[in-house]
């Protein structure tokens, strides 16, 4: 099923190319242009002292593979289901639900993993790129726990919601806080006591801030990314049950 739905991407991929080419290439020169190169001026290093583009090109990273994880969890899980294209075909096939979900969770996650791989390429031609081989190698562990948890999440808006209207503004509100509201462009200690604890503590933030941690102090929070990774199972399994009652209505 996995290798199918890698055959199914690489083909949607291939009729369009030259848009999704464009829009690979454009993410990181924008952000990098946007943000990094005047917030650098303003800030040099971030409140714990990590030279800012330290802190702010791993962040870059991780938006884009949020922007890359998307497409085919909302195509699958909401624009052909809504228009009832998906979920008959779904039922029919010879998996377990939880190897559908698992399946589609691997190839969005292998998506936007590539994704990640190629604008790091793009950044380090921009800029110096700050971390070592080892940092990287980490980065992309906690980037995999972190997507694992997004897909999940995306997983669960495309099953839950019905209206169009009402899932591209919670999608919108979604991405908002991707980009602001999980430490990797603003750090948390600018934001005021209470908002601060709510967003170090939600699940999305937490592999972002093990990565943190690490290239700070060179220390691994096992605790941090076992928790959020037995977060992310137990809410594959909680999909499957969603995606299991949608199929019996």
């Amino acid at each position: 099923m996995i290798l199918a739905l890698l055959k199914r991407r690489l083909w949607l991929w291939q009729n369009r190319l030259i848009p999704s080419l464009i829009l690979l290439l454009a993410m990181p020169v924008i952000l990098f242009a946007l943000v990094n190169l005047p917030l650098k001026n303003i800030m040099g290093h971030s409140l714990s002292g990590v030279p800012f583009e330290l802190w702010v090109i791993p962040g870059f990273i991780f938006v884009i593979s949020s922007v890359g994880l998307f497409p085919l969890l909302y195509r699958d899980f909401f624009d052909l289901r809504v228009h009832q294209k998906v979920l008959v075909h779904v039922a029919l096939a010879p998996y377990r639900k939880r190897m559908l979900i698992g399946g589609y969770l691997i190839v969005a996650g292998i998506e936007a993993m590539i994704l990640s791989l190629i604008s790091l390429v793009i950044f380090s031609g921009l800029a110096p790129f700050p971390l070592t081989a080892i940092d990287t190698l980490f980065m992309m562990v906690c980037l995999a726990v972190y997507l694992l948890l997004l897909g999940n999440y995306f997983i669960s808006m495309g099953l839950l919601i019905d209206t169009v209207t009402t899932f591209f503004l919670i999608t919108f509100i979604t991405f908002i806080f991707i980009l602001f509201g999980n430490g990797f462009i603003i750090e948390f200690g600018f934001f005021p006591a209470g908002i601060e604890n709510f967003l170090r503590w939600q699940p999305l933030s937490i592999p972002y801030q093990a990565f943190q941690l690490f290239i700070r102090s060179g220390i691994i929070d096992w605790a941090l990314l076992f928790s959020s990774l037995l977060l992310g199972l137990l809410w594959m399994l909680g999909n499957t049950t969603i995606l299991k009652r949608k199929l019996r209505h």
